[in-house]
C-alpha cells in the first residue's frame, strides 16, 4: 500500500493544478493559440487515418502468417510421423546386422575349432604310422624267436614221451591197488545210505523248530540294538520325516505300520531322536559328496537364485560321475552320472561376488566334514579346495547376466587353483637355494612397494602377514604359470576347460517371438487385416478418439498414436489376457479355483 502524502504536498500540487489551469485559459482567449490548436487537430486527424491504413495491412498480414503458421504445424506432425517410421526402421536394421555379426563370429570360432581337430587328426595319423613301423621290426624279431622255441619244443617232446611211458606202468599197477580200494568204499556207501534214511525224521524235527524261531524274531522288531538305533530304523525314520510326516508322529505311524503287518515294535522313538537322526543323515550325505567329489574326474556345478520378502535364496546342484552302489559288480568298477543337491542357501544379497563367497563356504564345509570324518582317515587322502576347482570343467545357468557373471568368476577361480597346484608341484621340484632366492627377491619386491623399510616396520603384525600371505600366493601362481606352459597342449586344454551352457527355454521363446512377428509383418505385406486391437481400459478411449479423428480427416495428436502402438493383439496378447483372468499372480483378482472347479 503507497504511503499516505501529507497535507503540505496536496496543497502544493493543488496550486501547481490551479497555475496550470490558468495558462490555459489565458492561452485559448488569445486569437492565434486556437487556430494553432486547430491546425494541431487537422494534423492529428490525418495522422489518425494513415495510423488506421497501416493497421488494416499489419491485420491482413497477420492473417497470412497465422495460415502460414497451421501449414508449418501440419508439416511438423507430419515430419515427426516420417522420423518415428524411419527410428523404427533403423532399429530393425541395426537389430538384423548385430544378428549377422555374431553369426560370423560363430561361424568363425567354428572354423579356428576345426582347424585344431585337423591338426590333431594330422599327428595323429603320424603316430600311427611310427607305431606301426615298430611293430613290424618286433613281429620280424618274434618270428625268430618263435623258431627257436620250436627246436627246443621238440627236444622236450622226445624226453617226455620217454618219461610217460614209464610213469604208465606206474599207472596201472596203482589201478589194481584202486580198483581194491573202490570195493571196499562200495560196502561203506551201503552202510551211508541206511543212516540217511533213518535220518531224515531227525531233520524234519530239526527244521521245524527253526522255523518257529525264526517266526517268532520276524514277528517282533527291535528299534534299538545295545542301546543304539539299527540302520534300519534310522533309514525308516529318514524315509517318514522326507515323505512329509511330522516329527511328533514318526514313532507312532512307525509303530502302528508294523502293527498292521503283524509285526510287534520293541522300543520309542521321541521327535528329537528323530531330528538327530535326520541331522546325522545330512552329515552322512554332506560325507558321501565329498568321497564322490574326490574320487571323480571332472564334474559341472548348476544354480539358480530368487527372491523372497526381500531375502535371496540359491539352489545349487553338482553334476558328476559316481559308483553305482546297487550294481553287482566288484566295488569302484561300475559308474554312473548322478547329479547331487547342494542345497538351498540365502544369501546378503544378489551379487556375483556374494555368489562366489556362497559357494566357497559350501565347498569347504563338505571338504572339512570328509577330512575330519573317521570314514575320510580310513580312505586316507586329504580333500583339497583347490583339487576340487580344477576338477570343475562348467557351468548350466540360465541366460541372465548375474549367472553368467557367476561362471566367468568360477572360471577365473579355477584358473587360479589351477596356477597355484602347478606352483606348489613347481616348488617342490626346486632345491632350497632356489627357494630361498625367490623369497628374497619377492620380500624387497613388498617392502619396496610397501614404500621402503622404514615404512614396513611401522605396519602391524596383521597387516604384514596378509601382504606375506599375498607374497607367496603370487610366488605359487608366477611358477604355475610357467609351469602351465611347458605342459602338453592335452593337459593345458583340460586344466582351462571351462564351458558354460545356458537354460533353452529363452530361445523357445525368442523361437515363438520370431515367427509371431514374421506372420503380424505377413498381414501387412498381403494387405490382411489383422486381428482386432486388444488395447487396455487406459487407451482404449484414446485410441477410440484416434478412430474418431481419422474418419473426420484430422491428424492424430502424439499420445492417440502413441496409445495406439503400444496396444498389442494377436495369440501372445490373448494368452497373456488369459493368464489374467484364470490364473491371476495376485489371488484376489481373476477366477482361480472357480476356472479350476468348472
Amino acid at each position: 500500500m503507497p504511503p499516505k502524502k501529507s497535507r503540505q504536498q496536496q496543497e502544493q500540487s493543488r496550486k501547481k493544478a490551479l497555475e496550470t489551469i490558468a495558462q490555459k485559459c489565458a492561452a485559448l482567449g488569445s486569437e492565434t493559440a486556437a487556430e494553432d490548436l486547430w491546425d494541431q487537430l487537422q494534423e492529428a486527424l490525418a495522422s489518425n487515418k494513415e495510423l488506421q491504413q497501416q493497421l488494416s495491412q499489419k491485420s491482413l498480414e497477420c492473417e497470412s502468417l497465422h495460415s502460414e503458421l497451421e501449414t508449418f504445424r501440419q508439416k511438423c506432425t507430419q515430419l515427426t510421423d516420417e522420423v518415428f517410421h524411419w527410428r523404427s526402421k533403423q532399429e530393425a536394421t541395426y537389430h538384423s546386422l548385430r544378428m549377422e555379426r555374431q553369426t560370423a563370429k560363430r561361424g568363425s570360432a567354428k572354423i579356428d575349432h576345426l582347424e585344431q581337430q585337423k591338426e590333431i587328426l594330422v599327428n595323429a595319423e603320424k603316430k600311427v604310422s611310427a607305431c606301426l613301423s615298430e611293430r613290424s621290426k618286433n613281429s620280424e624279431q618274434a618270428l625268430l624267436l618263435l623258431e627257436k622255441a620250436n627246436n627246443g619244443l621238440q627236444m622236450e617232446l622226445s624226453h617226455s614221451m620217454a618219461c610217460w611211458t614209464s610213469q604208465l606202468d606206474k599207472a596201472r599197477s596203482k589201478l589194481e591197488i584202486a580198483n581194491f580200494k573202490h570195493a571196499a568204499l562200495q560196502k561203506e556207501a551201503s552202510h551211508l545210505r541206511k543212516s540217511v534214511a533213518r535220518a531224515s525224521g531227525v531233520k524234519d524235527r530239526a527244521v521245524a523248530a527253526a522255523k518257529a524261531k525264526v517266526k517268532e524274531e520276524m514277528s517282533t522288531h527291535h528299534l534299538m540294538n545295545k542301546g543304539i538305533y539299527t540302520e534300519e530304523t534310522r533309514n525308516v525314520v529318514r524315509l517318514l520325516v522326507k515323505a512329509g510326516c511330522s516329527r511328533k508322529f514318526v514313532g507312532e505311524v512307525l509303530s502302528v505300520t508294523l502293527q498292521s503287518a503283524g509285526i510287534t515294535t520293541v522300543g520309542t522313538i521321541s521327535p528329537t531322536t528323530v531330528a538327530r537322526i535326520v541331522r546325522e543323515g545330512y552329515f552322512a550325505a554332506q560325507i558321501q559328496l565329498g568321497y564322490e567329489m574326490a574320487n571323480t574326474k571332472s564334474m559341472t556345478f548348476s544354480a539358480d537364485g530368487t527372491g523372497h520378502r526381500g531375502i535371496n535364496f540359491n539352489s545349487r546342484h553338482v553334476h558328476l560321475t559316481v559308483e553305482d552302489y546297487t550294481s553287482p559288480s566288484p566295488v569302484g568298477t561300475a559308474k554312473q552320472r548322478a547329479t547331487r543337491f547342494l542345497g538351498i542357501q540365502s544369501s546378503r544379497d544378489g551379487s556375483s561376488e556374494e555368489a562366489m563367497i556362497d559357494w566357497e563356504n559350501t565347498l569347504k564345509k563338505i571338504i572339512d566334514l570328509y577330512n575330519g570324518s573317521p570314514f575320510g582317515k580310513r580312505v586316507g587322502g586329504l580333500v583339497k579346495f583347490i583339487e576340487l576347482l580344477i576338477k570343475l570343467v562348467g557351468m548350466n545357468t540360465d541366460h541372465c547376466s548375474k549367472e553368467k557373471k557367476d561362471a566367468r568368476l568360477l572360471e577365473e577361480l579355477k584358473a587360479w587353483a589351477v596356477d597355484q597346484h602347478l606352483g606348489e608341484e613347481a616348488m617342490l621340484g626346486l632345491s632350497m637355494a632356489e627357494i630361498n632366492e625367490l623369497f628374497n627377491k619377492a620380500e624387497k619386491e613388498m617392502i619396496k612397494s610397501a614404500g621402503g623399510q622404514s615404512k614396513w616396520n611401522a605396519l602391524s603384525e596383521n597387516v604384514k602377514a596378509n601382504k606375506r600371505a599375498k607374497m607367496v600366493e603370487a610366488i605359487l601362481a608366477r611358477q604355475g604359470k610357467e609351469a602351465f606352459e611347458e605342459l602338453e597342449e592335452s593337459e593345458q586344454r583340460f586344466l582351462r576347460l571351462f564351458i558354460w551352457a545356458g537354460c533353452g527355454c529363452h530361445k523357445d521363446l525368442n523361437t515363438v517371438r520370431g515367427g509371431y512377428a514374421a506372420m503380424s509383418a505377413l498381414w501387412d505385406v498381403l494387405g490382411l487385416k489383422g486381428p482386432v486391437l486388444l488395447a487396455n481400459r487406459d487407451n482404449d478411449p484414446v485410441i477410440q478418439e484416434r478412430t474418431t479423428a481419422l474418419e473426420e480427416g484430422d491428424v492424430p495428436t502424439l499420445a492417440q498414436q502413441r496409445a495406439f502402438e503400444k496396444s498389442a493383439c494377436g495369440a501372445i496378447k490373448a494368452a497373456q489376457i488369459a493368464g489374467a483372468i484364470f490364473n491371476h499372480k495376485d489371488n484376489k483378482k481373476g477366477h482361480h479355483d472357480v476356472f479350476r472347479f468348472w
